[in-house]
């Protein structure tokens, strides 16, 4: 018996340390090649979706009135009458002549099986799996998924943000019910960039080597700026954000794992007197990722931040406004899957009239919101703590 029970453990030991060698040859080949993608600047119009119901409205009736392309892209396509009926709209425009491309992640949209995707290539949409994971370097390249939701519709209207396509995202899942999350309509010189972006995922998917592309739409008067990352580059882009604040941070997340170079930006704020509000759901829809977050929220509460439990449903958005000035809106959560192994895009926003209903909105949900504090804390279950340690031995994968 004490023999067998070794040899399990060995086994254990050494799949661990293989994983663990994947993951770490993984990275540094990630970081040899990863797509560092310019930034796109220029001038648009933005409209905020919050609900799944007004978007889908919109983004279906974008498609049907198409007349010359139609390029969509999702991490999750789930399989009931919402996404039936998305693609639908889709195998309709398709069959009208006007060229559909539908990307999905290759994990994230397993229910893309081969009967859905036989039927979308009969009615004339070309479908693409994105980030297929193969070897070498199955275990990381495994984690690293394409999270990116871009549509772009005759080059003129571009969506993006946080929602995926199902049922869920109008909270029709009792698990979760009110499912809030961020979501952009763009018109205007910025759509090329989306477009772009899209396009070299979709050449990227196909095998194909593309060159990157050019920065499209630059203008000085810093409309609306796109910033796409490949694991790499996330992370110093909200260290900017943070160091440039000087009154108030608005943080939005779904999960909360930041790096310790993040928390000690924050936390220095917080000893020079900035407000920092951050805002989380209560509910979680994966396995310790709202344990992780607990210890870096409280470092930040003893500092004096505000912190929230989003308790109206699940809260989806990932967003930062900084003083008012420029409001971040994006598919990027505040984790380390989106800062160093997802690809993501982010928008950069500099309206004022456009910041402040964001704004609005992220204090409207404040009003559905439960503090993190010390009671909180103090009455959190035995399972949340033990989690909390667990969680720490994920975090890389969190």
């Amino acid at each position: 018996m004490f023999v067998v029970v070794f040899y399990i453990i060995l086994c254990l030991s050494i799949f661990a340390l293989l994983l663990i060698l994947d993951f770490k040859f993984g990275r540094a080949s990630h970081l040899k090649h990863a797509r560092r993608l310019p930034f796109f600047e220029g001038t648009g119009d933005a409209r905020l979706y919050t609900n799944g119901s007004s978007l889908y409205e919109d983004l279906f009736q974008s498609i049907r009135d198409a007349d010359k392309q139609v390029d969509v892209q999702f991490f999750s396509i789930e399989t009931d009458y919402i996404s039936d009926n998305f693609l639908t709209v889709l195998k309709e425009k398709a069959e009208q002549g006007v060229p559909v491309r539908l990307l999905v992640d290759r994990l994230a949209g397993f229910k893309m099986n081969k009967h859905i995707q036989k039927e979308l290539t009969n009615n004339g949409v070309i479908f693409q799996f994105a980030e297929t994971p193969g070897f070498p370097f199955l275990f990381y390249k495994m984690n690293r998924r394409n999270h990116r939701k871009i549509t772009v519709i005759d080059g003129k209207i571009g969506y993006v943000g946080g929602f995926n396509i199902g049922r869920n995202y109008i909270g029709e899942n009792p698990k979760f019910g009110n499912w809030r999350d961020y979501h952009l309509r763009l018109t205007g010189e910025i759509v090329q960039g989306l477009h772009d972006i899209f396009e070299d995922d979709w050449q990227i998917s196909k095998g194909n080597k593309v060159p990157l592309p050019n920065a499209s739409g630059r203008n000085k008067e810093r409309g609306i700026t796109l910033f796409p990352t490949d694991g790499v580059e996330l992370e110093d882009a909200f260290m900017e954000l943070f160091r440039s604040a000087e009154e108030e941070i608005l943080l939005g997340s779904p999960y909360f794992v930041p790096t310790e170079r993040l928390m000690t930006e924050l936390e220095k704020g917080l000893k020079l007197g900035i407000t920092l509000h951050v805002m989380v759901p209560l509910k979680s829809d994966h396995p310790f990722v709202k344990e992780a977050g607990i210890p870096y929220l409280e470092r930040l509460y003893r500092l004096g931040a505000h912190v929230h439990f989003y308790d109206a449903g699940f809260y989806h958005p990932k967003m930062t406004i900084i003083d008012k000035k420029v409001v971040d809106i994006g598919t990027a959560n505040f984790d380390r899957r989106s800062l160093f192994l997802n690809k993501e895009v982010n928008t950069f926003l500099y309206d004022p009239v456009f910041i402040q209903t964001v704004r609005n909105s992220f204090f409207k949900d404040m009003e559905d919101s439960i503090p993190f504090d010390d009671h909180w804390l103090k009455h959190r279950s035995w399972k949340t703590r033990i989690n909390e340690k667990i969680a720490v031995l994920l975090r890389p994968l969190l």
